[in-house]
């Protein structure tokens, strides 16, 4: 039974309306705490910025200016990325924050609106990772006793509790068109390939238009036209690559063929016995409106083309060379390949990962 796909905190920031920079202040009191300094960080234009502050009897002071709520946190080492670390929102004012020992969890940190908010998030996911563990180990107890029927029943509860999650991330934002939270819970936990885009774009129409106007609400709109661009009904995400000579192709300069944008690597063993039948497709319908566009995981540049010459692969191929590191990879989401995208003539998507017969069958339907 597979474990409800419920987002944790990350490390990214959001904005709760356009307004001049602010100051604030940070009163801290931290116990058992063995180092000299405690580190603040946070983020600006995909910039991370770092500052250290000094430790004296416990307490600590800090004051900041910024130009937007924004995400912040602690850390007790000098790397950004250090974990543990402790996570609030700035406003305008005075935040305190009292955190507890060497591994600063269980501290608590109070401030303004976004901060509270926040805080109403955090206990919001709290209650449903509690359903969800209390709902796993009723269905490992009963997997142990060989209780089909319990564990027929638990699975179906997960089903119901999936929904609620998603309703109560929608109801959140509805509650909270103006929050920072709100643009994060649209940024992260409402992309998530087990949620159909459609609720997000739900999601995004309860958001205040002054939040949309700022540049977290630019970023949470542009995320959610990312996942329209891998989900069938949406055209898709358009890309630039090189082709084997070095020339860049756009996929939409394709538009007006169907098209199968076809994943794969010289080194993937399933993608290479999945290239005969793709060639076979490509022979079928080429003469009635159907390409193929190559993306190629591959690093090594001979290997991709000796791999295209062995296999008869004769329409374009293209690669940024950059292996998992493939720009396509993020765009579409691709966790494996071989993948593919079926894109009709204005290059929405209407089909994916089709393969052997399936393509073959989808094809007749579209170009009989």
């Amino acid at each position: 039974m597979k474990n409800i796909a419920l987002s944790f905190l990350v490390l990214c920031s959001f904005t709760i309306n356009a307004q001049k920079p602010f100051s604030f202040t940070i009163n801290g009191e931290v116990t058992k705490y063995t180092k000299p300094y405690i580190y603040l960080h946070h983020k600006w234009d995909n910039v991370d910025f770092t500052d250290s502050i000094k430790v004296k009897g416990g307490k600590f002071s800090f004051i900041g200016k910024s130009e937007e709520s924004n995400m912040y946190w602690f850390t007790t080492e000098n790397n950004i990325q250090h974990q543990p670390n402790m996570i609030f929102f700035v406003d305008e004012g005075k935040i305190s924050a009292k955190l507890k020992g060497d591994s600063i969890f269980a501290s608590k940190i109070v401030g303004g609106q976004t901060q509270k908010d926040q805080l109403d998030y955090q206990a919001l996911m709290a209650s449903f990772i509690k359903k969800q563990m209390d709902l796993q180990a009723e269905f490992n107890k009963a997997q142990a006793e060989g209780r089909t029927d319990i564990t027929t029943a638990v699975s179906e509860k997960y089903q119901k509790l999936n929904q609620e999650y998603i309703t109560a991330l929608k109801d959140f934002v509805k509650a909270h068109p103006k929050s920072a939270i709100s643009g994060w819970i649209i940024y992260r936990d409402l992309n998530n390939p087990n949620i159909p885009v459609e609720h997000s774009v739900e999601a995004a129409s309860y958001l205040d238009k002054s939040f949309m106007a700022t540049k977290f609400g630019k970023l949470a709109t542009e995320r959610i036209e990312l996942l329209k661009g891998s989900t069938i009904g949406y055209v898709a995400t358009d890309f630039t690559q090189n082709d084997m000579n070095d020339k860049p192709v756009k996929l939409s300069s394709l538009r007006g063929q169907y098209v199968l944008v076809d994943f794969w690597a010289s080194w993937c063993r399933p993608c290479r016995a999945e290239n005969p039948n793709v060639v076979a497709s490509y022979n079928k319908f080429k003469s009635k409106g159907f390409t193929v566009l190559g993306v190629s995981y591959d690093q090594d540049k001979a290997r991709w083309m000796d791999a295209v010459t062995q296999d008869g692969l004769t329409w374009t191929q293209v690669s940024d060379l950059k292996g998992w590191g493939n720009e396509t990879a993020r765009l579409f989401g691709i966790t494996g390949i071989p993948s593919n995208l079926l894109l009709d003539k204005e290059g929405k998507i209407v089909g994916k990962n089709l393969r052997g017969q399936a393509l073959d069958e989808k094809l007749e339907e579209l170009l009989k």
